[in-house]
């Protein structure tokens, strides 16, 4: 993500597992609980510029730069 903002590419993290959210640890859920699948693709995961507004143009940019880290 970091080297993709160097790049002027827009990237925000994947999604946070439930049993890792304030709101849900707040209520005693999940006490003790682990799941390294979801713990994994919210460390590591993470979306793209996307939607309907996107321009041809702007998405072959951030084909680039992704492309580019390769």
């Amino acid at each position: 993500m970091k080297r993709l903002a160097e790049k002027k590419i827009g990237t925000r993290p994947f999604f946070y597992p439930m049993h890792l959210q304030p709101v849900l640890k707040k209520m005693n859920l999940f006490i003790g609980e682990s799941y390294p699948v979801s713990e994994k693709l919210a460390e590591r995961g993470f979306y793209l510029p996307s939607g309907l507004a996107l321009t041809g143009q702007q998405i072959d940019r951030s084909i680039e730069a992704v492309k580019s880290l390769f």
